[in-house]
């Protein structure tokens, strides 16, 4: 006897959420939740030992998220994020722009879209005398007369 597709299918639909579910906990990320927050301060540069004058003025720029104290044994292990924020501290021209950014000046495609909005103005201003032309064209040889060509 063949079996019976309909309890087949039934049995499918009970076991489905139950086979989802599972593959889904499997997902679930050990370490929790992370935190993306980043951002950078300025702190003051401890001296070498012995020179008590090099204190004076110096400062450095270092990621929020690379601040994490030693663990029991000693060891200083980096969140995830800061290896992040090291490069992007590497790349910038001027760290100072990590903790206060510049103000923005005029956009640097300003001309390209300047010259862009002058070029469809003007083949608006082409179109409307085209137009016009033709208007003119028009009632001074009657309706035989076409400028298609132009």
């Amino acid at each position: 006897m063949p079996p019976n597709p309909l309890a087949a299918t039934a049995a499918i639909r009970h076991v489905a959420p139950l086979l989802i579910a599972t593959l889904l906990a499997g997902c679930q990320a050990s370490m929790g939740p992370m935190s993306w927050t980043s951002g950078y301060r300025q702190v003051a540069m401890a001296a070498p030992e012995g020179d008590q004058a090099a204190t004076d003025g110096r400062m450095a720029t270092l990621p929020n998220l690379c601040q994490s104290s030693p663990d029991d044994e000693g060891m200083v292990t980096l969140p995830p994020g800061c290896a992040n924020d090291l490069n992007l501290q590497l790349m910038v021209a001027n760290p100072q722009d990590l903790v206060r950014g510049r103000e923005m000046g005029p956009p640097m495609a300003g001309p390209v879209a300047d010259a862009a909005r002058e070029r469809l103005d003007d083949r608006g201003r082409a179109n409307e005398r085209r137009a016009m032309l033709e208007g003119e064209a028009r009632s001074a040889m009657g309706d035989t007369a076409t400028t298609d060509g132009l």
